[in-house]
């Protein structure tokens, strides 16, 4: 029995995450207190007062920088995951490493990545309450 299922879901989690979490991630950490000040402080301006540029980009900054290592912990969990669920190996392995990259994508993005981490926790659940199917006939004698 072939965990494609699992695996695809697993992969297009990690696709996405590397989309978002990664995207934000790379524009934020590259962007300049200037630019911050022109495009993304002025949508933030309701909450915040104009007198805290530097300490909302510094925010936003280490937020960003969060986003990446959350990335990397989560990249490094979900192929793992794939590594022990290819060929139906080890299932249950397979179902904890993609838990713990469920847990690790709402833990490092403060729950802001909910959707992204539910393709995780679907995709060990998957892989635990998965079944092989018994087929009778001449083969299976």
């Amino acid at each position: 029995m072939k965990r494609k299922w699992e695996v695809m879901i697993g992969i297009a989690g990690a696709v996405l995450c590397l989309l978002f979490l990664g995207g934000f991630s790379l524009t934020i950490t590259s962007m300049e207190e200037s630019i911050f000040e022109k495009t993304v402080f002025p949508i933030l301006q309701e909450s915040v007062s104009k007198e805290y540029v530097s300490e909302s980009f510094e925010a936003v900054n280490v937020l960003a920088i969060w986003f990446g290592v959350t990335l990397l912990i989560v990249l490094f969990l979900v192929v793992t995951a794939v590594l022990y669920i290819w060929r139906n190996r080890f299932p249950k392995k397979a179902a904890l490493f993609y838990t713990l990259a469920g847990l690790a994508t709402l833990i490092g993005t403060q729950l802001l990545a909910f959707p992204l981490a539910f393709l995780f926790f679907l995709a060990a659940g998957f892989c635990l309450f998965r079944k092989k199917i018994e087929y009778e006939g001449v083969d299976n004698v």
